[in-house]
């Protein structure tokens, strides 16, 4: 069956960005910027936790936004309308600094333009452990935002997260194809590669170089896609 649809991952796929560096001052900025809430350390212990609460969520009923809050409210014994103010002025004003931490891949908008054009469907196929306002500016930061995506998954959309093959089993059936009919490019191979071959999807996983075997640079794999035949 013809490929039709790109799920692409974010980081380290469309923007280079370290998660070594990244999360720590993630984390660090959301403890600080909720120490009035509770101390930074409780903070960022209780992300964690929420966090492998949310991972560990195999209830197609609920999504990975109630399975965050869930645990994440009650290990602070506050409501949720006394912290998600807070959470959401932390997205719209501290968030936006960690940009420093990222950097583009070169030519990926004109990547992005050129799958479009060539009809293919796309799904920003990211970990859905983020809100969609820190997703979508990473997207930006990626300059990248501003295209007709199928699907953006996030925590408020999405039931499942990397590595579980149910997450790319909910984005087929969202968008209503075959696993024969998409492609996953990604970066990480536990996360991206392994569980999206799992439930039958083809892949590219992106690495510095290219070996004839489905890995290469976003720039290979535009090229592996749109001009198979070039020389």
């Amino acid at each position: 069956m013809t490929i039709t649809t790109i799920l692409l991952d974010l980081d380290d796929t469309l923007i280079h960005n370290s998660t070594d560096r990244f999360i720590p001052a993630y984390l660090k900025s959301l403890g600080n910027y909720l120490s009035d809430i509770a101390p930074a350390e409780e903070i960022i212990s209780l992300v964690f936790h929420a966090i492998e609460e949310m991972q560990a969520n195999q209830d197609v009923a609920v999504t990975n936004y109630d399975a965050f809050y869930r645990p994440f409210l009650q290990g602070l014994k506050l409501s949720y309308e006394q912290v998600h103010p807070r959470v959401t002025a932390f997205y719209r004003q501290v968030y936006p600094e960690l940009r420093r931490f990222v950097t583009p891949v070169p030519q990926v908008r004109q990547f992005i333009a050129d799958f479009f054009e060539a009809g293919y469907r796309i799904c920003i196929a990211t970990n859905p452990l983020f809100p969609a306002t820190a997703i979508e500016q990473r997207l930006a930061w990626a300059d990248a935002l501003d295209f007709p995506y199928e699907l953006i998954t996030t925590m408020e959309t999405m039931h499942f997260s990397k590595p579980n093959p149910r997450y790319y089993q909910e984005i087929l059936a969202r968008l209503d194809i075959s696993a024969a009919e998409a492609i996953m490019v990604g970066d990480n191979p536990e996360h991206d590669i392994a569980p999206a071959r799992q439930v039958g999807l083809a892949t590219w996983r992106i690495t510095a170089a290219a070996d004839g075997a489905g890995n290469g640079s976003l720039a290979e794999f535009h090229d592996w896609l749109l001009h198979p035949h070039k020389p």
